[in-house]
């Protein structure tokens, strides 16, 4: 009897497990469903009867489709997706309520006019009053065959993102016929365009704030900013190239990819940009003194990146182009066609406030020009107050690479780190400048001298980090 209730004591009382997530409220619920793809969104409806018509009240969707990548039975597979798609379209309790739809898949594939057919009718179906984000991505063929957007989509009030990938035409009839005025994010990633066109629709969104924009401009034009723009990023996929039209006092990051300098070049009001990267080529003579107005008007800029074509520009520069002083300068980022220590010493005079500076040699089949290391008639101001991390990528052991890593370890007064990565020679030579360097009397007992091992800055800025 004793053991009977000593036992019974020991034995666990059973647990009833709860399911609170289904207790929550429907709009929680359905809030949740929205960061899952709509597939498995529609699939939770088999978990019970609580969940059983939650995903008709969705007013997120995200489709997906992959059929285009397999060789066989692509045809089958699409069809599938459109099954799916047209059934969920059709189920949901408010289909004129959709805030927001992403939707990637092929639009042309091997002739296929379902796509077609299929992908214009639910664009179409998703636009409308309350829609407020847009994410299209349709794979291109090499049928050269465009979606052409609808020019309902061009007067969505409510819209506050739009992003356009792959095969999309964007044809505007005039600037007249495009009113977006919620529109604040914009990202095409799209083919060949009409810069006239893609003028009209950006006169047509007069609150955008960022804009990322990459394409091939049928022919050489000029692109006009929106003047409301806070971060820009632009790039051309052809040799054709565009210009830029920039008059925004409130832009903060710029980003230029490919972008081919030329007489027509303008820009205003660029003193609140805080960090650029700038990929620029040459068109004529002139090309040289726009960058040299663009640097200058980037009077207040931290975070600068240069690439070799538009530090290539700036060594070729007629010799009487001057830059204006960068004073707020705190990051310096350039790629070189060619090492040149006079021109780089000469740029630091420019920058008092520097304190990262990284340099990288790209290696290209270019000749490289004779250089001599001319006398310096005084120490840049940041290598003796705040310049405190160089790192030299790419050295090939040229003696006007070594007389500035030379120089600058023997007046970096604050000089933490000096760091010689990514060196094309062998290891003898190696061996014979790492001896060298080593020997260098440091004006900075505490500089850390590496060599060969790619290091960071301990703060790494990260203002030309784009937005999601």
């Amino acid at each position: 009897m004793a053991e009977s209730s000593s036992s019974n004591k020991l034995q666990k009382p059973e647990t009833k497990i709860q399911d609170r997530i289904s207790d929550l409220p429907d709009c929680v619920l359905t809030r949740i469903l929205s960061f899952l793809p709509t597939k498995i969104s529609v699939q939770t409806s088999i978990l019970s009867s609580r969940w059983q018509h939650l995903w008709q009240h969705l007013s997120v969707l995200d489709f997906k489709d992959d059929s285009h990548y397999y060789h066989y039975h692509h045809s089958e597979r699409f069809k599938s997706f459109a099954v799916m798609v047209n059934g969920v379209l059709n189920l949901l309790r408010n289909p004129r309520g959709i805030k927001k739809m992403t939707l990637e898949c092929a639009y042309v594939f091997s002739h296929d006019q379902f796509r077609r057919v299929s992908v214009d009718t639910w664009v179409r179906s998703v636009i409308g009053p309350y829609l407020e984000e847009l994410n299209l991505t349709l794979n291109e063929d090499d049928q050269g065959s465009y979606f052409k957007l609808p020019q309902t989509l061009f007067t969505s009030h409510n819209l506050v993102s739009l992003s356009l990938a792959g095969g999309i035409s964007v044809r505007v009839l005039s600037s007249t016929t495009v009113r977006l005025p919620s529109l604040k994010k914009m990202i095409i990633n799209i083919g060949l365009v009409e810069v006239p066109s893609l003028n009209a629709l950006l006169y047509g969104c007069p609150i955008i704030e960022v804009l990322d924009l990459h394409f091939r401009p049928v022919c050489f034009d000029k692109v006009c900013v929106p003047p409301s723009l806070k971060r820009l990023r632009i790039g051309t996929k052809t040799d054709v190239g565009a210009s830029l039209e920039i008059d925004a006092p409130d832009l903060e990051c710029l980003i230029v990819r490919k972008i081919t300098f030329g007489n027509v070049f303008s820009m205003y009001n660029l003193h609140n940009v805080a960090a650029a990267y700038l990929d620029v080529f040459a068109r004529s003579t002139g090309s040289v003194i726009s960058l040299h107005d663009l640097l200058n008007a980037l009077s207040g800029i931290k975070h600068l990146m240069l690439s070799r074509s538009t530090t290539k520009l700036l060594l070729g520069e007629p010799p009487d182009l001057l830059f204006g002083e960068f004073r707020y300068l705190i990051h310096l980022d350039l790629k070189f066609p060619w090492f040149n220590s006079n021109s780089l010493l000469s740029l630091l005079h420019k920058c008092p406030l520097l304190q990262v500076l990284i340099i990288q040699n790209v290696k290209f089949k270019e000749q490289r020009p004779i250089l001599g290391c001319a006398p310096q008639p005084s120490v840049p101001n940041c290598l003796v107050s705040h310049l405190n991390f160089i790192q030299f990528k790419g050295c090939q052991g040229y003696e006007d690479e070594l007389f500035f890593i030379e120089y600058v370890l023997q007046n970096g007064l604050v000089l933490e780190t000096m760091n010689v990565a990514d060196i094309s020679l062998d290891l003898q030579t190696k061996y014979d400048l790492l001896k060298r360097l080593f020997n260098v009397r440091k004006a900075c007992e505490m500089c850390q001298f590496t060599f060969d091992t790619a290091v960071y800055p301990k703060k790494q800025l990260c203002l030309l980090k784009y937005p999601k």
